[in-house]
């Protein structure tokens, strides 16, 4: 049977800050980052919601035009339109909500 010797304090190696610790400790180009990229999902989704809904109003053209036979597709694109517009509205509302509860907040 062995014992195994304790180390002594000052022999320990000192202790490194992670990359997450680092990129915190920056000088706020990490947030500059996250609300850039937030801002362009942002963008992205609404631009998805409005090229949902012009192919709902095209599709819905052509239908009355007599241009389009298939009436299921036509249903498709609306109803994909009409949810991802619901969606959109449900997320303002939350997010309007929970603003409206912070700003409520007492400090």
């Amino acid at each position: 049977m062995s014992i195994v010797p304790i180390v002594p304090l000052g022999a320990l190696t000192p202790i490194t800050p992670t990359s997450l610790e680092k990129t915190n400790a920056s000088s706020g180009t990490g947030t500059q980052k996250a609300a850039t990229d937030f801002s362009k999902f942002l963008n992205d989704a609404l631009s998805q919601v409005d090229a949902l809904q012009t192919n709902a109003d095209a599709a819905s053209m052509q239908l009355a035009t007599g241009k389009v036979q298939d009436m299921s597709a036509v249903m498709v694109a609306l109803e994909k339109a009409s949810m991802s517009l619901s969606l959109t509205v449900s997320v303002r509302d939350k997010v309007l909500d929970a603003y409206n509860q912070v700003m409520r907040m007492q400090m």
